[in-house]
């Protein structure tokens, strides 16, 4: 929940900061102010989001040139029957530094709301937002940003006929963001990214399961989030050209008619970007439910992939510190197995994006105007996985309590075929846990005292009462732990 509230807010501040700069990349430099220059920055923003009147207003200003993009104009010909929308026009002020060089700055208030009647609803403001960056032409990419916002708010409502209305309201007190941008020795640009979030908050209502209850709600917290972001080998300019491509070919004909350029322009965009990489840091967590308030001291996680390239990565990792229950919620034989920390990290590598991309691209048969080719789903299969599986992989992890640590890692090789891996757990503290459930009622007693006794009876034993299991998935789908057939004791 925390985590969308602050993705909207961050790549909605991001967008209004970025994108109408990023539009200039190929201007040249002109001379300060001048209705010649407003002319020429006026027939390139076209070039991205149309000549309709009232979309981009350029005038000189002195020494900068104002820049003011009304969205309006557009949204007014969406298709959607009902369909509302509004947002603020957009206003910033460009200086032409020279040698494809621009200052930017903005100052203002954000609001924007959306409506389909009967499905949805969507508002966002912010009280203010304030940027400066200098935007390098060369680069098509800021090589300096900040960014300040205050005061932002978003809530989405949703409606279903069998669910009924669900409400999502995000608050966020402060949002500080800092970026740099510089050529990528090889081809691109690599940017650096740190946003800082203070105070947010989300409350969620939903529909109760039965009807004669009231909305289920649940308000979360965070006292902080910070993150940091890298991106290598970014393609900006496939970017640009995509964007240029939508606005000239607004209709489905002319977007089938098109299909040549466009498929030009993607081939051309592969892989996007090489890398990038976000590691995240969330401080005093706190989630209030029915159930009473659960708490999270702090919280990280890193997520990293690289690009549409032959050699496909996606790897998520997790840690969680200070778990803390709802008073009475866990018995009190049980409070000491509550874990504490816990840290998890998988990657899944072996799989090719770029040949999957290209065979996708494959089916759009140009002399038939976007119409689509047969291609057998194996081709599909064949191009995504070249050698018929993935890898994923477990990094070391480990989950603690009061009274135990348990440790693992592990690999699997999988696909539509076979599946085969190793995994190591570790344990110690069995035998608290063992004492621990003597306490607990007796029917779950009698049902985990004889699992924990067999864990404990096939385990190798090691230093300091540790006990090891090494569980093995065979390709013919048996398991084998510490060399045991599981399947030969009647387990699975």
């Amino acid at each position: 929940m925390i985590l969308n509230a602050k993705e909207i807010a961050m790549r909605f501040s991001h967008l209004i900061f970025a994108v109408p700069f990023s539009l200039v990349a190929h201007i040249a430099a002109a001379a300060p102010a001048t209705p010649e220059g407003a002319a020429a920055l006026l027939a390139t923003l076209q070039n991205y989001l149309g000549s309709a009147p009232g979309v981009v207003t350029v005038q000189p200003e002195g020494e900068v040139y104002g820049v003011k993009l009304d969205f309006a104009p557009l949204l007014a010909k969406l298709p959607a029957e009902g369909f509302e929308a509004s947002i603020t026009p957009l206003e910033f002020k460009l200086t032409d530094n020279g040698d494809g060089i621009w200052g930017v700055t903005e100052d203002q208030s954000i609001s924007a709301a959306f409506k389909l009647p009967g499905e949805a609803e969507m508002s966002l403001y912010i009280t203010h937002l304030s940027s400066a960056g200098t935007f390098d032409a060369n680069l098509g990419a800021f090589s300096a940003s900040t960014a300040d916002a205050t005061s932002i708010s978003f809530t989405q409502t949703t409606s279903d006929p069998a669910m009924g209305m669900t409400t999502a309201t995000y608050q966020i007190a402060t949002m500080h963001s800092e970026g740099s941008g510089v050529a990528n020795p090889t081809a691109g640009v690599d940017l650096a990214m740190t946003y800082l979030f203070s105070d947010i908050s989300e409350a969620f209502e939903m529909p109760s399961m039965a009807p004669d209850q009231a909305p289920m709600a649940l308000t979360a917290r965070v006292a902080s989030y910070a993150s940091d972001a890298t991106i290598t080998g970014l393609r900006p300019q496939a970017i640009y050209q995509l964007l240029a491509f939508a606005v000239a070919n607004p209709s489905p004909e002319a977007f089938d008619a098109g299909w040549p350029e466009l498929k030009t322009i993607l081939t051309g965009a592969i892989p996007l970007f090489d890398h990038m990489q976000t590691r995240d840091k969330l401080l005093g967590l706190s989630v209030a439910s029915p159930l009473g308030t659960f708490g999270l001291a702090e919280m990280g996680i890193q997520i990293e992939a690289n690009g549409v390239v032959a050699d496909g990565m996606l790897r998520e990792a997790f840690t969680l510190t200070g778990l803390t229950m709802p008073e009475g919620l866990v018995p009190d034989w049980a409070i000491d197995l509550v874990p504490q920390t816990l840290s998890l990290d998988v990657k899944v590598a072996g799989f090719d994006p770029a040949s999957f991309a290209m065979k996708a691209m494959e089916m759009v048969d140009a002399s038939h105007k976007g119409g689509m080719v047969e291609i057998p789903e194996d081709a599909f299969m064949a191009a995504l996985l070249p050698q018929g599986t993935v890898e994923v992989t477990l990094a070391p992890g480990a989950t603690t309590s009061a009274i135990y640590t348990l440790g693992y890692e592990g690999s699997l090789v999988a696909g539509p075929a076979m599946a085969k891996g190793h995994a190591t757990v570790t344990m110690t503290g069995l035998a608290a846990v063992r004492e621990a459930v003597k306490s607990a009622p007796e029917d779950l007693g009698m049902q985990a005292a004889p699992v924990l006794g067999a864990a404990e009876g096939i385990a190798k034993r090691g230093e300091n009462g540790a006990l090891t299991w090494d569980l093995e998935l065979t390709e013919a789908g048996g398991l084998m732990v510490n060399g045991i057939d599981m399947a030969a004791m009647g387990g699975q």
